[in-house]
């Protein structure tokens, strides 16, 4: 159990305004009609009320703040309730969809990973190239003398949530913070009440201001395609599924909203938001949001420019925890719908939250200069780089994005159950797996043991060419197991070969087996031995008429002090020890 810290400071300028005001009043009334001790007794309890923080409210400031929570509910929920309004504004780059919300003005520009691009998970860090700089993003605040905010909004999850396996599979990622599933964009928001000088000479606002998002959306799109990133401003349809993607899992007129989170009618699900505190931030930085909650994790890094500085949100949706946030994460009793709409592409944004009386929820100019968001996700985990046993591998098969994704070919050149584990891994990622085999019944067991047919399933009949895509049209990845590629509607294309076939030139990434519990990963420019590594029990998934791996290298070192830990040992691919090796 967590109790709230309590301290002075000094006290808020307009309660002490109101209090002197009403106070002189009184004591010009009362004058002489008391006891001499009524005014310092009630001086000090007026000193009390405006300088004593507890839970960082002083007494005056929690009143306000219940009266605003309890009176203005109903006002909130009718924002929540109210449907985006979405057009799209044609500017001399290109179309762009815009939001209008209240006197605001709001678009999205996608930024899209590389999947050509790893990550190695150490012992204490992780290392990715794939990153935006925010020191990158604030000279586009200001657009030809039209003042923009941008949010750096990504939103994922560790693995996918259902089935038996993604317990089995926490094993290997630990109290780490690997992101299988992440998505990020850029959030431009123009309010046209601070920029009517330069709106006005324009054109009308109503029509300036939209274009002037638009156009700025789109330049700032093509400066980090200049940076080597794929930055593509949204049209309006795109940007209404990236706004339902930021709310995936509640719907906003389906919540409740209480003084600690919003509830949500399905039972165990909650939208509960967090200030960063980035004084009490560690060395992980910003990625050790991630691996505190189980649920869907949204950080959003808001950049104002000028005096308001930027801060940080985050919101995970999904069970509400019962034990006290790490230290970094600031609750926001009260003010969770506000918080909500800050995490998503409205007029809402962070700066509208108070700020604490402390100042770290408003980043240094120093910790901006250092911070990086990781665009993409982790991926899967495949197993730990040979000769380094102590880091580990994990790439992403599939693309995630959903405005132009980009089309991957794999090519797994391997025994049967090791391209069954790196399918399984794809899947418990967030890929939607479709199979098409010339040996389905050595696949049954694996869709048998998952047991979800929208996460992995059997093509209906792997030998009818005349198939239609309707079902493969919702896969993720489609698989092909020692029979031709097809066309599909699937992003990611996998074939697989026995160890040593004949190698096509065409594909994006190739993964050759070289022995019992090794492969070689090749993408460009590089190849990567890989030791395999697995979670105790993840052979039952696999082909029982191959044989596993009998040996290999040390599991990952899980290290201490996660608030997540893991669901169980992980060990050596075919140990037959029960005990952990590291």
């Amino acid at each position: 159990m967590s109790f709230p810290r309590i301290g002075a400071g000094a006290p808020e300028r307009g309660p002490l305004a109101a209090v002197v005001i009403v106070g002189s009043v009184a004591v010009a009334g009362l004058w002489g009609r008391v006891p001499w001790w009524v005014a310092p007794a009630a001086a000090t309890v007026v000193a009390i009320t405006l300088t004593v923080r507890v839970g960082e409210r002083t007494a005056v400031r929690w009143l306000l703040d219940w009266c605003d929570y309890r009176f203005g509910r109903q006002a909130r929920q009718d924002l929540r309730h109210r449907p985006a309004r979405l057009r799209d504004v044609e500017v001399a780059a290109g179309v762009c969809g815009v939001r209008e919300d209240g006197s605001s003005y709001v678009a999205m520009v996608q930024l899209a990973p590389n999947l050509d691009l790893p990550t190695v998970i150490a012992e204490r860090e992780l290392y990715t190239e794939d990153t935006v700089p925010v020191q990158d993003l604030l000279p586009m605040l200001d657009q030809f003398g039209v003042r923009i905010e941008i949010d750096i909004v990504t939103t994922g999850q560790r693995v996918r949530p259902a089935g038996s396996y993604s317990m089995l599979y926490d094993q290997l990622i630990g109290p780490h913070p690997v992101v299988g599933d992440r998505m990020t964009w850029l959030v431009l928001r123009l309010d046209p009440e601070h920029n009517l000088e330069a709106l006005v000479r324009r054109g009308p606002v109503a029509e300036s201001a939209p274009r002037a998002l638009a156009s700025a959306a789109h330049r700032i799109a093509g400066r980090l395609r200049e940076r080597g990133m794929a930055a593509h401003a949204l049209p309006a349809e795109a940007l209404g599924d990236a706004i339902r993607l930021l709310h995936a899992g509640v719907e906003l007129t389906d919540l409740r909203e209480t003084w600690h989170h919003l509830e949500s009618s399905v039972p165990g699900r909650s939208v509960t938001s967090y200030l960063i505190d980035w004084t009490r931030l560690g060395d992980a930085g910003l990625d050790d949001c991630w691996s505190w909650h189980r649920g869907r994790t949204t950080v959003v890094v808001s950049l104002a420019g000028g005096a308001l500085g930027a801060r940080g949100l985050v919101r995970y949706v999904g069970p509400a925890s019962s034990v006290a946030p790490p230290g970094y994460l600031r609750p926001l009793g009260g003010r969770q719908a506000d918080a909500l709409r800050a995490s998503l592409p409205t007029s809402t944004s962070v700066h509208r939250i108070p700020r604490t009386e402390s100042g770290g929820d408003t980043a240094t100019p120093e910790q901006l200069d250092a911070l990086t968001i990781a665009i993409g996700p982790s991926g899967q985990i495949l197993g730990s780089i040979s000769g380094r046993p102590k880091h580990t591998l994990a790439l992403p098969l599939f693309d995630p994005v959903r405005y132009n994704p980009r089309h991957r070919t794999i090519d797994v050149y391997a025994d049967l159950p090791v391209a069954q584990q790196i399918v399984l891994r794809a899947m418990v990622v967030g890929a939607d797996v479709e199979v098409h085999s010339a040996r389905p019944q050595r696949w049954q067991q694996l869709v048998t043991a998952v047991g979800d047919p929208d996460s992995l399933r059997l093509a209906p009949d792997a030998s009818d060419a005349e198939q239609t895509p309707a079902a493969a049209a919702q896969a993720t990845i489609a698989v092909f197991d020692q029979i031709p590629p097809r066309a599909s509607a699937a992003h990611t294309t996998v074939t697989i070969s026995e160890p040593g076939a004949p190698r096509r030139r065409s594909a994006d990434l190739a993964i050759d087996q070289v022995s019992e519990t090794a492969i070689d990963v090749s993408i460009p420019m590089r190849t990567v031995r890989v030791d395999l590594i697995e979670p105790r029990g993840e052979t039952r998934y696999l082909d029982s008429m191959g044989n596993p791996p009998a040996a290999g290298p040390p599991a990952i070192t899980v290290a201490g002090g996660g608030s997540m830990p893991p669901a169980g040992p992980a060990h050596v691919v075919g140990a037959e020890s029960d005990e952990v090796r590291r």
